[in-house]
Order: C-alpha cells, then structure tokens, then sequence
C-alpha cells in the first residue's frame, strides 16, 4: 500500500475572493508535501483567455517569490468539466478547491461547480472550507473506514497524503448500536469486536508504512464520529470515498456531502477506482 509523494496539484481559481483566499492554504499544502502547482481557470466559450492568463500569472507571483513552481494554464468550456480534464492533462496528484460558489450564499451547501468535480473527477479532491485562508499543518489524516470497498477506495491517497505532509494516520470506524448478544451469538462476539479488530489488522497493515496510526471506533454516525476524531486533532483532513452506499457510478456520498458541508475541515474526497 505504499505511495510516493504527492508530485503536482491543480488549484481551480475564479477570480473570486473565495478561490483566491484559498490559494494560501493550497499553498502551504504544497509546499508542505513538496509539491509543485497548476492554478487553473475555465473561462465560457468564446471568452477571453488572455486576461484570464493574465490574472493567473498575478495570482502565481506570491507563491513563486515562497519557492513554489508554480504553472498556470486556461480551457475554455463548462467549468467543472474543464477542471477534471485539467486534472488529467497536467498530471495532477489532486485537486485543492473551495466547496462553496459564492460567500454571500448558504454556508451549508455545496457549490454546483464542487459538486460536480466531486463526482466526476478520477483523481483526489481536498475540498477546503471558507475561512481556510492560511495552512495549519494537520495533526492527522482521519479516515472512514467501515469494511467495504468504497472505504477501502479513500487508503492509498489518505496514505499518500500523510507520507507526504508527515502526519499520524487515525482509522475511524462507526457501528449502529445494538442489543445485547445472547445464546450461541456470545461465543462469535459483538459488532464492536469485530470492528476493532478490523481497524487493528489494518492499523498493523498500515504501519508499515512507515506512519504512525491509530483506532477509534464509535456508536454515532460516520459523520458525527469523524468530526469529533477530526476535532480532537487541529488542523486534520478528513479522508472518505465519494461514492454513495449503492457505489452508482456519479452519485456522491451522503457522509461526504454532509462533511464537506459541515464547513469545519478541509476533506480529502476519493473517487472509487
């Protein structure tokens, strides 16, 4: 399950003040995983390229004067679609952008734009909250992980993640409560044996990574019980697959869409493979 570090990431900009309040944090992200950057604009059909060129290479000039290599580029077309065939034409390891389209607007949903990307795109997407204006080096990569294969999607890039910004890695695992367990059900266990023993196998999997990993498993739902880990830990990234339950391909998630919305943590989204 070994990963190399992150290489290069796209960071979508707009020309808005949400996308460029981003960029700092994008920027201390990539200069913490030594990474270079490709800031990135989708301009409609027939627009004007130049200037859009132009307010990149502006934008560009601060992360530059830090250390950064820094490209830009332009696409004409739909936005989010630009973006995901950005992503792949330029390499990119994954993807920094704001969730939200404008800030005037309901903190709690998510903007089309992320919306889409999140469920179309075939690379990692750290989607940061609005305030995110500055970089805090994250005390962990928290990731969901309840046993299926979606799950299982959000490990190599959460892995990848951690090598590269050099943070502990904390496996949470949500299970419904039940009843007692009675007759011969007693001698099998109960669900939370089995879900600590899961998270412990992979923990030790893990481990040979080279990072260091820790177990919580807890009777609230995924979501609840992510925050309160991810809460516990300043700075941390949440890490969950994009998929929903039914894993339809271009459905997103319902733990993911209500982390991205909770606006209190950026949140590593992964795409099944």
């Amino acid at each position: 399950m070994a990963e190399t570090a992150l290489n290069k990431i796209l960071v979508p900009l707009d020309g808005s003040r949400l996308t460029e309040g981003m960029l700092a944090y994008a920027s201390g992200f990539a200069s913490a995983a030594g990474a270079g950057m490709v800031l990135f604009q989708a301009v409609p059909v027939n627009g004007n390229s130049e200037t859009a060129n132009a307010y990149l290479e502006g934008m560009a000039s601060g992360p530059r004067a830090a250390g950064l290599s820094v490209a830009t580029g332009t696409a004409e077309g739909d936005i989010a679609e630009e973006i995901v065939g950005a992503a792949r034409r330029y390499g990119a390891d994954l993807i920094v952008m704001t969730g939200h389209a404008s800030e005037h607007g309901r903190k709690d949903l998510l903007g089309s734009t992320a919306h889409s990307v999140l469920k179309l795109c075939t690379v990692p997407v750290l989607v940061v909250p609005l305030g995110f204006t500055a970089y805090i080096p994250p005390a962990a990569i928290v990731i969901g992980h309840d046993g299926t294969v979606n799950s299982q999607a959000a490990l190599p890039p959460a892995v990848r993640v951690a090598k590269s910004v050099v943070c502990e890695m904390a496996l949470v695992r949500a299970v419904d409560p039940v009843a007692g367990l009675g007759g011969a059900a007693k001698y099998y266990g109960a669900v939370d044996d089995f879900a600590e023993d899961d998270l412990k196998s992979l923990r030790d999997e893990l481990a040979e990574t080279g990072c260091k990993v820790t177990t919580h498993v807890g009777k609230r739902p995924a979501e609840q019980e992510l925050l309160a880990v991810a809460d516990s830990k300043p700075g941390s990234i949440i890490a969950v697959s994009t998929r929903s339950l039914s894993a339809e391909l271009n459905v997103l998630g319902s733990t993911t869409d209500r982390l991205v919305r909770s606006q209190t943590h950026a949140v590593l989204a992964v795409p099944e493979s």
